[in-house]
């Protein structure tokens, strides 16, 4: 960990140095990584049904989506990636939204991190105002990948009829996922300015124990500056398969709907104990996967308390919040 309280900007400046420099190695050897996959792994499973079928029947599906949009690469990018991202956050929604209205199932809701705040059934009025943002924010969010779009086909993004292979899309995800945390981690810093914070970043802020259908309230210009920007500095640095572009969209959903749900589900992947405690606290865990905040010190105030070690154990039956209560850990 750098030490940051003595030189903050020098460290934050070195910090997105070796991001880049790491990102262009990456995306360097990543062929050569590829090339080693399809030589030495893909021998072990290609003669399984399960290979076979499941690389069949992938390509189909996308031959029928390609088709949709006649296989225009604008209208992939933007109205392909609005409606593959919409239904997607739709899904995710569906049960944590059905939690918070009702306060049942019971079984379920007892995995509430903060049982104390905005209790189930929610407030309608807070479900309400959070509601009310949404149309805003999806007309935002098209435009903005309207105007970006383009950037990434002038990279060279892949917009063909034939899906990248199984070990393209493992390559690409590991610089995808960096991409993402520099961008997120820097744009949400910025905004953690008090002149910026006060004027912007505080609406997001409003609920401190957030609800899954606000993870996109935010003014439009945060949503662009933090929301549709970082997981395409991925992309523009790989020039990856639009599919693949969409799959890591639709799992970066995923975890922005899980961090905001207030709830750590025993079938959840990841633990949303790490962004619950930012919204808790407000001055820890600025980062998407914690990299940047572990490297910068940015997580020193959160794994003071016994939200870390929540987020780091396995989940079982019993909610986490009764196995390891809330409070700061002892000395």
């Amino acid at each position: 960990m750098i030490n940051t309280q003595s030189h903050p900007r020098l460290t934050a400046t070195l910090a997105a140095v070796a991001v880049g420099l790491v990102l262009a190695a990456w995306t360097a050897v990543s062929p050569g990584l590829v090339v080693w996959l399809k030589e030495n792994v893909e021998p072990l499973v290609a003669n399984t049904s399960l290979w076979r079928n499941s690389g069949t029947f992938f390509q189909s599906q996308w031959e029928k989506v390609y088709d949709w949009y006649g296989g225009n690469a604008y209208l992939l990018g933007t109205l392909g990636s609005t409606n593959v991202y919409g239904l997607t956050f739709v899904v995710l929604n569906s049960l944590y939204l059905y939690m918070d209205i009702t306060g049942r199932p019971a079984a379920l809701v007892k995995y509430k991190i903060q049982p104390d705040v905005n209790t189930p059934p929610v407030e309608p009025a807070i479900l309400r105002k959070v509601a009310l943002q949404l149309p805003i924010t999806a007309l935002v969010t098209f435009v903005a990948i309207c105007l970006a779009w383009p950037i990434l086909m002038w990279r060279g993004c892949d917009f063909g009829r034939e899906l990248p292979s199984l070990w393209n899309v493992l390559v690409d995800f590991p610089a995808l996922m960096l991409g993402e945390e520099a961008g997120f981690y820097f744009s949400h810093r910025i905004l953690h300015h008090p002149y910026l914070y006060k004027r912007i970043h505080k609406k997001h802020h409003e609920l401190t124990a957030p609800v899954s259908i606000a993870a996109p309230y935010a003014y439009p210009v945060e949503s662009v500056f933090s929301g549709v920007l970082p997981p395409l500095l991925g992309p523009l640095v790989t020039g990856c398969h639009v599919s693949t572009i969409w799959l890591f969209g639709c799992y970066g959903l995923y975890i922005t709907v899980t961090d905001h749900s207030g709830y750590d589900l025993p079938f959840n992947v990841r633990s949303p104990e790490f962004h619950d405690f930012h919204h808790s606290r407000f001055n820890s865990n600025f980062g998407v996967y914690g990299l940047l905040d572990g490297l910068l010190g940015t997580d020193s105030a959160y794994r003071q308390y016994k939200a870390a070690a929540r987020h780091k154990t396995p989940n079982g039956i019993t909610p986490p919040s009764n196995s390891i209560p809330n409070g700061k850990k002892r000395k």
